[in-house]
């Protein structure tokens, strides 16, 4: 891609691409040549600083620094040069110019939190008194700033003054983006403060909302923590449990106090600290852009905006052509994010979550695709296969009808077929089988949808036959013994049910949907204990599975638990609102926690549901 260097801001978000790209030599080559051609534009000389640091050139980024800090000498200047040293462990030259920021004006804001930093970032909790003084006094100038009391907060309680912590947590999780730190400190200062009940809410809130990037330690750590808070509640079974957990986790206990800190403390602002949205630079010199017209900044906007649309476009077809298809489906989303309708953006963003085995994220961005361009059959075929893979059933049948290759093509038969049975329509499917029953007889996988063909018409002697024959065929045969364990539970052969999905599991435990069964199965067995274990592995593969949260819900209220299953029932309302059964379930969770009103509220959308279904609304 050529970019005119005559444009600095385009040579800047050019190396922005190179450092998400992992390529940071190549960006200050890049911001070499920008700042070459124009040596004035301080944005620029100020990114360049910023990538020497990343390369371990800190004398030719102070250099650099010391002509920003000349051209605009205000204590924010040096506020977001301490931040880029920081940043770059050079914390000697950051405490200097944060230093040199107060000393210009003791009000400036963020030049204590980042001081506060430096300290634990350094040291860890051997400084933490350090920071806890810091934070106090970066505080004192926005006593509403919720990030900076769940900062103080995390420190208050890594030097064991959980009393001191407490409001400010308090305060931190209450509000909107409070994430699993916020919460699970709260919980530990409430552990702290003799208050059982409350920590273990608030640290199987922080486990919620843990997010797939935290490590074995993070969660380790967090099990823990609820083990602890549980038992000192009284509740020694679930506790037992969550020591298990925690136990599975072999350095869940290892990261120890100064390391743990020092990790908070420098995850802190990745993406939500102070400067949240902003990047470490400030509104310097524009250079030429600020003499231009209203017009001329459009166009030069809108080229920006196509020019690093395309960089991220091109960088995501190198990383699928390494095969790193989740990796090139993030640099995908950043151009379709920059210009949702670049050409081929989502098309490319579907095939790349595709081949990431992220089908429902596949299959949104290839329906964006398909409706920019509906006569696209290559499109419309591979929205079918992705709404095939995540459960779609009825859209996959529709698209594949229409296909043009459908007819001379036996796979996609096999899947129009499936896609037909699965929806619900397994008499429509018959004149796709015969013809596939003629030519492929021996196909184990076509016994399979053959036997769930039979089933969705309730012949069950016939499922039961191509089912086994299919694992005749093949002993470990995808979808076969799940299937029989569905048939045996309908005909009420529970124990039958449960070796068929343990046998299903055995072969594929990545089966969330055979485990779900299972967990069915064990509950209506009175084998709740069992059913718990299996429900919950389900919801750590697929957290968003609504039947999932449902059947936890039921169990944990079956067992006497009605908090906690009143907060599973809660997040399956509101991923399946139209599940009359939900609703009936989470009014009586409410009913039992003594909130009459919400629990009336339930019963009533209940009702209005049930009304619903029977056409008769009232």
């Amino acid at each position: 891609m050529a970019v005119n260097p005559k444009q600095p801001a385009l040579r800047r978000l050019l190396a922005q691409a190179l450092v998400a790209n992992r390529q940071p030599e190549e960006a200050v080559q890049t911001l070499e040549e920008a700042h070459a051609a124009a040596p004035a534009d301080l944005e620029t000389t100020f990114a360049l600083a910023s990538g020497y640091l990343q390369v371990k050139k800190a004398d030719a980024a102070g250099r650099l620094f010391d002509v920003v800090a000349a051209a605009r000498p205000i204590p924010q200047t040096y506020v977001l040069i301490g931040r880029a040293y920081r940043d770059a462990d050079q914390y000697d030259r950051a405490r200097a110019a944060l230093e040199k920021a107060l000393a210009m004006d003791p009000h400036v804001r963020h030049a204590h939190y980042y001081l506060g930093t430096l300290a634990v970032r350094a040291e860890g909790i051997l400084r933490v008194d350090e920071a806890i003084k810091e934070f106090g006094r970066e505080l004192d100038l926005a006593a509403d700033d919720p990030f900076m009391h769940e900062r103080l907060g995390i420190a208050l309680v890594e030097a064991r003054r959980e009393a001191e912590a407490l409001p400010h947590l308090q305060i931190a999780t209450r509000a909107p983006a409070a994430g699993a730190d916020a919460w699970q400190y709260l919980g530990r200062a409430q552990l702290a403060a003799q208050q059982p009940q409350d920590a273990v809410a608030s640290l199987r809130r922080a486990l919620a909302l843990t997010t797939p990037a935290a490590g074995d330690a993070e969660v380790g750590n967090l099990h823990y923590q609820l083990a602890r808070a549980l038992r000192q509640a009284g509740d020694a079974k679930a506790a037992d449990a969550e020591f298990a957990q925690a136990e599975r986790s072999s350095v869940a206990r290892t990261e120890n106090a100064r390391n743990r800190l020092a990790r908070f403390m420098r995850d802190a602002d990745e993406g939500r600290g102070p400067d949240a949205g902003v990047m470490p630079s400030i509104t310097l010199d524009a250079g030429g852009f600020s003499t231009l017209t209203a017009t001329a900044r459009r166009d030069l906007t809108a080229q920006l905006s196509s020019t690093l649309a395309r960089v991220y476009l091109n960088l995501g077809v190198m990383q699928a052509r390494a095969d790193r298809f989740g990796r090139a489906a993030e640099l995908f989303e950043q151009a379709a994010a920059i210009d949702p309708a670049f050409p081929q953006v989502q098309y490319s963003l579907g095939v790349a979550w595709f081949n990431a085995q992220q089908y429902t994220k596949a299959a949104a961005a290839l329906a964006r695709a398909a409706a920019a361009d509906p006569g696209n059959a290559d499109v419309r075929r591979m929205l079918a296969l992705a709404s095939l893979q995540s459960d779609d059933f009825a859209r996959a049948a529709d698209l594949l009808r229409d296909d043009p290759q459908r007819e001379s093509n036996p796979s996609l038969q096999f899947a129009y077929g499936i896609a037909l049975v699965r929806s619900g329509r397994a008499a429509d499917a018959e004149s796709t089988f015969s013809r596939l029953v003629a030519a492929h007889a021996g196909s184990p996988e076509l016994n399979v949808v053959l036997g769930e063909a039979h089933a969705e018409q309730g012949d069950f002697d016939a499922a039961v036959k191509s089912l086994e024959r299919a694992l005749a065929l093949k002993p470990d045969v995808a979808e076969a013994n799940a299937a029989l364990g569905i048939i045996y539970l309908k005909q009420g052969r529970l124990a039958d049910s449960v070796n068929a999905l343990r046998t299903e599991l055995s072969a594929h435990p990545e089966d969330v949907k055979a485990r779900h069964t299972l967990a069915t199965v064990l509950d209506l067995d009175g084998r709740s204990d069992e059913a718990l274990r299996e429900v919950r592995t389900v919801l750590k593969a697929r957290p968003q599975f609504a039947d999932a949260r449902y059947l936890h819900g039921k169990i944990l209220l079956a067992r006497g638990a009605a908090a906690e299953a009143a907060e599973q029932l809660e997040i399956a309302a509101r991923l399946a609102p139209d599940d009359a059964n939900v609703h009936y379930q989470l009014g009586q969770a409410y009913q039992k926690l003594g909130r009459t009103e919400l629990a009336q509220q339930q019963f009533d959308v209940f009702q209005k549901l049930k009304d619903k279904r029977r056409g008769g609304s009232k």
